[in-house]
């Protein structure tokens, strides 16, 4: 029950972020601030941040194993990702590798985390 709660938290912040993030490009791209090839890429890079502050939110909680902590996190927000793709026809390999670095990122994040305490 403890790990579900912390699981719970850290993905209640990240959701957080990730709203905070898609207002800040959105109001970025409607205004012409940045150019689109740079918002696309900041875009990326700020999911990226925000899977690593998942990780080290919730490897910060965990007693031991936090890269596994991180893999659970970061592989189900990543599978809820992927099925949205696929309902909305946006599946590429590309894509499955952005993925891919978004779950090692979370993990990544859980161990610097882990090593926090």
């Amino acid at each position: 029950m403890k790990s579900f709660k912390n699981i719970l938290k850290s993905l209640s912040i990240m959701v957080l972020l990730f709203i905070i993030e898609t207002l800040l490009i959105t109001v970025f791209g409607y205004f012409n601030i940045i150019n689109y090839k740079l918002l696309n890429t900041i875009k990326m890079i700020l999911v990226i941040i925000t899977f690593i502050i998942g990780g080290f939110i919730i490897g910060k909680k965990s007693s031991k194993k936090g890269w596994l902590e991180g893999l659970k996190l970061s592989t189900f927000i990543t599978a809820i990702m992927l099925i949205f793709s696929l309902f909305l026809k946006y599946f590429k390999i590309e894509y499955l590798i952005y993925l891919t670095v978004l779950i090692l990122s979370g993990v990544l994040g859980s161990m610097i985390g882990i090593n926090k305490k």
